[in-house]
């Protein structure tokens, strides 16, 4: 997608895109790994980045080759530390 290129031109190293829908759900592309996850918290890691969410009734619809859907209501996603 033009946009995304875009949007992403300069995160460098990320390797990593994000969609939050606005029913609550998430759509997460580039997933190497996940780390915590409760049906409150779930930590995603990507090549050099992770991804926080917090919300409510999380939980993993599916996880394929790096792309990852998470259902529930997500409240929050915020940037953690270097891996």
């Amino acid at each position: 997608m033009r946009l995304y290129d875009e949007i992403f031109k300069d995160a460098e190293g990320f390797g990593a895109k994000m969609i939050v829908a606005v029913d609550g759900g998430g759509y997460f592309e580039g997933v190497k790994s996940v780390g915590e996850f409760t049906p409150e918290r779930m930590v995603l890691y990507f090549s050099k980045k992770g991804v926080e969410i917090e919300g409510e009734n999380l939980f993993i619809e599916t996880y394929t080759d790096g792309d990852l859907r998470v259902g529930g209501r997500i409240s929050l996603v915020k940037l953690v530390k270097d891996r």
